[in-house]
C-alpha cells in the first residue's frame, strides 16, 4: 500500500496460528495493520473468532524470505537419497520373510551344538 502524508502507515502482516500447545504454527492468511500490536488484534478477530487458539504470530511480509518459483535448481538433489524414501519397505518385508524361513529353530541349533561337541570328543580321543 502506498504511504502518503496525513495517512496512517499500514503494512501487510502474515499470520500464523497455533491451535493448541505442542502443535506447529500454521499460516492462515494476511492482515493489513498499522503496527504489530494492531496486527495481533486484527488476526485474532479475523482468524480466531470461531476457532480455538493458544498463540498467534504476525510477521511483516517484507521479513518473509522465499525462493522464487523460477529457481528450480534450489530444490535439486545433490546426492541420491533413495534409501530415505518409503518405496523400499515392501522389499524389506519380502527379504525378512526369506531370512526367517532360512533361520534355524532352537532344536536345530541344539542339534548342531551336540554334533560339534561329539566331534570335539572324537578328536580328543584320537590324540
Amino acid at each position: 500500500m502506498e504511504r502518503s502524508e496525513g495517512q496512517g502507515l499500514f503494512d501487510v502482516y502474515e499470520v500464523f496460528v497455533q491451535k493448541s500447545q505442542g502443535e506447529f504454527h500454521t499460516h492462515v492468511g494476511s492482515v493489513v495493520a498499522s503496527s504489530p500490536d494492531h496486527a495481533l488484534y486484527m488476526a485474532r478477530e479475523n482468524f480466531l473468532r470461531r476457532e480455538p487458539g493458544v498463540n498467534i504470530w504476525v510477521v511483516p511480509r517484507e521479513h518473509v524470505h522465499a525462493t522464487p518459483y523460477e529457481e528450480t535448481d534450489f530444490f535439486a538433489r545433490e546426492m541420491d537419497r533413495k534409501y530415505r524414501e518409503v518405496s523400499g519397505y515392501s522389499e524389506n518385508g519380502r527379504l525378512w520373510r526369506m531370512f526367517r524361513e532360512k533361520a534355524l529353530s532352537i532344536e536345530e541349533i541344539a542339534k548342531a551344538l551336540e554334533v560339534q561337541e561329539l566331534q570335539k570328543r572324537k578328536s580328543r580321543k584320537e590324540k
